[in-house]
Order: structure tokens, then sequence, then C-alpha cells
């Protein structure tokens, strides 16, 4: 966690194990409302940043002052820093991509092919922000750098953990040894169950979610996720 003069800013991804809180109301509730705070999200992969490869992220505060602020502290000759005062689409769109990547990733290691993980990161991207405006956060968010920037970066490159933790799930390895191998933490696995709660608390659809959650903590068989999701009832793109 990063502390300015002013305010706190972080760059964690996800939802309170247990609570489904956002980060920001977990701030609160142990720090209290005094301290200015944002959130670091966007398309930024730790490696490529300490190689100063070229990265753009997003900085989001409910006071655009304190995202300026913490803009600046980032902004530089391989670092774009935007801003927003979405601070919920931010860390929801950082938080569910994990979950999605899971799920490109169990399709990928089934070898279901380019089609399937281009329909699974679209039809994600649409749940997520179904998700995020019942939540409270702005259509505009989701079609950003903390949205599908940071969606396809995390569902189509092997740097990310929870794809390459789904991938794993998908070849057939058991979630336990996905993680041993892996050896660092995968949000994505926790989160689909706190995403999932989330969205029966604001009753919104989210099936791509659910399924990765039934994969990773009811034993349902890849396979048959797949399965579940193609034989859902038709209905029109947009609704």
């Amino acid at each position: 966690m990063l502390q300015t003069t002013t305010g706190l800013a972080w760059a964690t991804k996800g939802l309170e194990p247990g609570s489904g809180q956002f980060l920001h109301e977990v701030t609160i509730e142990v720090l209290g409302e005094c301290w200015p705070m944002a959130v670091i999200s966007g398309p930024s992969f730790a490696g490529e940043v300490a190689r100063c490869q070229p990265t753009a992220v997003t900085v989001a505060a409910r006071s655009a002052d304190h995202a300026h602020k913490v803009a600046r502290l980032l902004h530089g000759s391989n670092m774009r820093a935007y801003t927003s005062t979405d601070i919920i689409g931010v860390e929801l769109g950082g938080a569910v991509k994990n979950v999605l990547a899971i799920a490109t990733g169990i399709a990928d290691g089934l070898g279901f092919g380019a089609n399937a993980r281009a329909a699974l990161i679209t039809r994600g991207l649409a749940e997520m922000t179904r998700l995020g405006l019942a939540a409270g956060g702005q259509r505009e968010t989701f079609m950003g750098l903390a949205g599908v920037g940071d969606l396809v970066l995390t569902c189509t490159d092997n740097q990310s953990r929870n794809r390459r933790f789904g991938l794993a799930i998908g070849r057939g390895e058991t979630a336990s040894a996905a993680f041993a191998a892996i050896g660092q933490v995968v949000e994505g696995a926790a989160t689909a169950r706190e995403a999932l709660r989330l969205a029966q608390a604001y009753d919104v659809e989210m099936p791509i979610t659910e399924q990765v959650d039934r994969v990773l903590h009811h034993g349902q068989d890849p396979r048959r996720a797949v399965e579940v999701l193609l034989a859902r009832d038709l209905r029109s793109e947009v609704a």
C-alpha cells in the first residue's frame, strides 16, 4: 500500500474473502473515512512494469484531486496514468477479470480453441458490466483500461497466474496441484465465490462466474460446466 502525504492508494485486486466487500470498504472499516483513498488498476503485469515496458493504468478515487495526485506519482516515460472517480467500477473490473481468466484458461486447457476464448472474454465483459452497474459503477469504466483492457490481458497471456491456473484445471490437474505448481496467489479462485455472492445480492446473472465457482468449489467437471453454458436458453445478446 502506497501512502502519499494526503492519502492512500493500492494496486491490490479482489474482494474480501468471506464478506465480498470492496477494498475501499475494508479500508474505511479499518482506518475510517479520514484518509483520501485511491485504487490503481489496469493491464499491468508486474514483470513488464519492472522492466520499464510501456504500460497504462487507471487511478480511481472518489476525490478527483486525490486521483490526480496519485497519477502524477506514477506517470512517467514508460507509464501513463489516467484518472477516474469510479472507484467501484475500477475495483470490480480488477476483481472479476481474474475469475474470467480462470474460465478462459479452463477452455484453452480443454482444447476448445480461439472461438471459445473470444466468446468467454466478450460474454465475461457483459456479466462484469452488469454486476458493476448494479453495484454503482459506470459503464464507461468497463470499456476502459480497468475493464476490457485488464480483462483481455489476463485472459490471453500466460504471464497471468489466473489463466495458468485455469489451464491446469482444464488439462485435468487438481486445484491443489495447480496452486502448488504456480506457487503464488491465484486471486480469482477466492473471488469467484465472492463475486457470485455479490451477484446474488444484486440479483444479477453471472453464468460464467457461476460455473467457475462450481468447478473450483463444488466439484463440477469442467466439460460439464461448458455444456451448461451452451445449454442456456436463447436470448438477445444485449439483454
